[in-house]
C-alpha cells in the first residue's frame, strides 16, 4: 500500500508492483458508450493493456464489475462484447431511466399544475368608447404627459439586504375562472397519486430493462467475480456519514483508503444497484447500517484508489466526462430550479476537472472525451454508436501516440457524424423532400467519407468505410433506401 501524502493523497514510486495493470472507469449515464469504445479498442491493439484491477463508478462500476469476471484477457473481452451488444441495443430512454408513474403524471400534468399555482393575470380593462362620437365628446389634442423615469436597477448589496416586500394576492372573477378552469382539467387522484409516488420512491425514474439485462444472470454472476483472481472496487456514498466507499469483489466494503469499513459480506449486484443510483434520479440502496447513492457524488473518477492504494503500476483512466460546460445565455432573472441545476452541472464539471489532473499528474494513461456527443441521460441510438466509435479513436490517439492534425481529423468525423444525425432527422421529417435536401445530406455523407479515408495512421473502428453509405442508428429505422446513394 502506497504512503500518504498532503492532503492524504498518496506518495507514488514506494515498492510499485510491475505486473499490475490497473483500470479505472467513470460514470457518465448513457455516455458509458465512450469507454466502451475506448476498451475495445484497448484489447484489440494494446498488448499492454492486462488489467487485473477495475475500479469504476456508476456506469463505470457496472462495466468494471462485467470485465471483472474473467480470469483472462480474452474472457473479459468476451464480456465487453455481451456488453456492448446490450448497450447498442438501446433505443429510447426509458430503456435505461424509466420514469416513475407519479412523475409521468407531473410530466403530463406540468402546464396544468403551472397554471393552478399561477393563474393569469387578467388583462387591464381597455378605455371605453363613447357610443356615438358627438363632436363635444371628442378628445382634444393634449400634450403627452411625461413617461416617469424608469427606476434604476438597485446596487447588488443593497438587493440582497433589502428585506422582501409582503406580497398579496390580487383575487378576481377572472384569477377565480383561470383556477377553476384548471381544476377542470386536472383530478385531484393524479394529484394524491403524486404525493404517494413522491414518498413512496423519493425518486423520479426506476432503473430501466438494461440494467436488468446487465445483472441478468447469465450475464452477471457475483460468484464469478470473486473467483476470477480480480480486484474490484466500486464506489458508492453514505448518506448517513457522508463518505466515500466502495465495495470490493467478495461483497466488502471498505473506505477510500481500502481499508476495511465492516466484516459483513454483502452482494455485489445490490452493491452495482447502489453505486449506480444517481440522487434524486434513482432510489438510493440500503446497506447494512447505511443508505447509498451513486459513487459519482463524492468521486466520478475514482482513480486515487486504483493508483495509490491498489498498487498499480501501469494505470488505465477512462472517463466519459467531457470539460467545459456550454455557455448557457443570461440567467440573470432564471427561476430558482434553473439556478440549482446549473450550480451543480458546474460543481459537476470543476470536480471532474481536479479528478483528471490528479491522473494525468500520476503518469497515467488517461482516455477521456474533448467533445460532447450527447449527455449522461440521452439515449439515442445513432448517438451512443457515435460516442462508442469516439472512444475507440480517443483510445487509438493514446495508444499510437498521435499527434494534433489527426486528433483534429478524428474529431472532425464525429462532427460530422452529429450533423448527419440532424440532418437526417430534418430529411426523414419532410413530406416531399427537394433535390436541395438530398444535396445537402449528399455533401455531409461525401465529406464523412473522404475524412475517413484521410486516417491513414489509424485503425478505424469497424464498419467506418460504411459510416456514409448507410443511414445513422434512428429509434425507428428508416424503411427507404439511403437518397444519397442514387446517381
Amino acid at each position: 500500500m502506497a504512503g500518504k501524502g498532503w492532503f492524504g493523497l498518496p506518495f507514488f514510486g514506494q515498492d510499485p508492483q510491475p505486473e499490475v495493470v490497473t483500470c479505472t472507469l467513470s460514470g457518465g449515464g448513457s455516455r458509458a458508450s465512450f469507454q466502451l469504445g475506448a476498451l475495445d479498442y484497448l484489447y484489440k491493439h494494446d498488448e499492454r493493456f492486462t488489467p487485473s484491477v477495475f475500479v469504476g463508478t456508476s456506469a463505470g462500476s457496472i462495466i468494471a464489475s462485467a470485465l471483472a469476471q474473467g480470469a483472462t484477457r480474452d474472457e473479459q473481452r468476451a464480456y465487453l462484447e455481451r456488453l456492448r451488444t446490450i448497450w447498442d441495443g438501446m433505443r429510447e430512454q426509458g430503456d435505461m431511466f424509466t420514469p416513475r408513474p407519479w412523475f409521468s403524471t407531473v410530466e403530463k400534468q406540468g402546464p396544468t399544475l403551472l397554471e393552478l399555482v399561477k393563474p393569469p393575470r387578467p388583462e387591464p380593462p381597455k378605455p371605453r368608447q363613447p357610443l356615438i362620437q358627438l363632436p363635444f365628446l371628442r378628445q382634444q389634442h393634449q400634450t403627452p404627459v411625461t413617461p416617469s423615469s424608469p427606476v434604476e436597477d438597485l446596487d447588488p448589496l443593497e438587493l440582497a439586504l433589502q428585506p422582501d416586500e409582503e406580497v398579496r394576492s390580487e383575487w378576481s372573477l377572472a384569477t377565480i375562472g383561470a383556477m377553476a378552469g384548471a381544476f377542470g382539467r386536472l383530478r385531484l387522484s393524479d394529484l394524491n397519486a403524486v404525493a404517494t409516488g413522491v414518498e413512496r420512491t423519493r425518486s423520479m425514474y426506476r432503473p430501466g430493462p438494461v440494467l436488468a439485462q446487465l445483472l441478468d444472470h447469465d450475464m452477471f454472476v457475483p460468484n464469478r467475480v470473486a473467483g476470477s483472481g480480480m480486484t474490484l472496487r466500486i464506489a458508492m456514498v453514505g448518506l448517513e456519514s457522508g463518505e466515500l466507499r466502495f465495495m470490493t469483489q467478495d461483497g466488502q466494503l471498505v473506505d477510500r483508503w481500502n481499508e476495511p469499513y465492516d466484516q459483513t459480506r454483502h452482494d455485489l449486484g445490490i452493491g452495482v444497484l447502489a453505486s449506480c443510483s444517481i440522487p434524486a434520479v434513482f432510489r438510493p440502496v440500503p446497506i447494512g447500517d447505511e443508505t447509498y447513492v451513486d459513487g459519482g457524488a463524492r468521486e466520478n473518477l475514482p482513480a486515487e484508489l486504483a493508483i495509490g492504494h491498489l498498487g498499480g503500476a501501469r494505470n488505465y483512466v477512462i472517463s466519459s466526462q467531457s470539460q467545459g460546460v456550454q455557455r448557457r445565455a443570461s440567467m440573470a432573472d432564471a427561476d430558482l430550479f434553473s439556478i440549482v441545476m446549473r450550480s451543480t452541472e458546474i460543481l459537476i464539471d470543476e470536480a471532474g476537472r481536479d479528478e483528471l489532473a490528479y491522473a494525468h499528474s500520476t503518469a497515467s494513461r488517461v482516455i477521456h472525451p474533448e467533445l460532447s456527443v450527447h449527455d449522461a441521460m440521452t439515449v439515442h441510438p445513432a448517438l451512443i454508436a457515435i460516442n462508442e466509435a469516439y472512444g475507440w479513436l480517443r483510445a487509438a490517439e493514446l495508444h499510437l501516440e498521435l499527434g494534433e492534425s489527426e486528433e483534429a481529423r478524428h474529431r472532425r468525423i464525429i462532427e460530422l457524424r452529429m450533423r448527419i444525425v440532424q440532418l437526417e432527422e430534418e430529411f426523414l421529417a419532410l413530406a416531399e423532400p427537394t433535390k436541395r435536401d438530398v444535396q445537402r445530406l449528399r455533401s455531409a455523407k461525401v465529406e464523412l467519407r473522404d475524412t475517413v479515408r484521410s486516417a491513414h495512421f489509424t485503425p478505424m473502428p469497424p464498419g467506418a468505410d460504411d459510416w456514409w453509405r448507410n443511414w445513422e442508428k434512428h429509434p425507428m429505422p428508416p424503411s427507404a433506401d439511403p437518397p444519397w446513394m442514387t446517381p
